[in-house]
């Protein structure tokens, strides 16, 4: 909830709530909720800014990029987060900023351009099932993400996933027709 002064108060009292995952760490959760007070406020403590949590499913940059969270995200990177790493499953702040729910305050596109300016992220990294940035945002039918990647990272559209489908196969099959319209991909011929 951002509540600075009650996490001061919190952590004054014992310092070790940095540390509890439940299931997460407190920094993805403040990541996540886009929180740049609390975030702020957890880095100085001392809370670990490339930490895993304890399912493995998250960093705080993932939580922050799968969120859309820009000004965290960017504070996240400023100050060394490892946009590299990459969860259990093989998925990075790449990826989970291009399939990543849209809500209230997010925008994921924003996210997408910081990671892929810092020159550290993996563009073409594959997820456990093959899947990359590209193919999550066509699955998703986020057209503006699938466009940022495409044309600013340069990503390969033709890449499958181990099941031999590609990202625009995936999007026409579910329908997602701006994500296939020949013109967003003319350049390419």
């Amino acid at each position: 909830s951002n509540d600075v002064e009650e996490l001061r108060r919190l952590l004054d009292e014992d310092p070790g709530l940095i540390e509890v995952e439940d299931p997460a760490t407190p920094l993805c959760i403040a990541c996540t909720a886009g929180s740049m007070g609390a975030t702020l406020l957890l880095l100085e403590r001392g809370a670990d800014i490339n930490r895993m949590d304890a399912g493995r499913t998250s960093t705080p940059l993932i939580a922050a990029s799968f969120s859309g969270r820009v000004e965290v995200a960017a504070l996240l990177l400023q100050r060394g987060a490892d946009p590299s790493l990459r969860n259990r499953r093989g998925v990075s702040a790449l990826t989970a900023a291009a399939g990543g729910p849209v809500s209230d305050g997010s925008d994921h596109v924003t996210v997408i351009r910081l990671l892929l300016k810092d020159g550290r992220v993996a563009v073409e990294a594959p997820d456990e099932y093959g899947g990359r940035a590209f193919l999550h945002a066509s699955y998703a039918g986020f057209v503006e993400r699938a466009r940022v990647l495409l044309l600013e990272g340069g990503v390969d559209h033709t890449t499958a996933d181990l099941d031999g489908e590609t990202s625009l196969a995936a999007a026409q099959r579910l329908g997602h027709r701006d994500c296939v319209q020949p013109v967003s991909y003319t350049h390419l011929t």
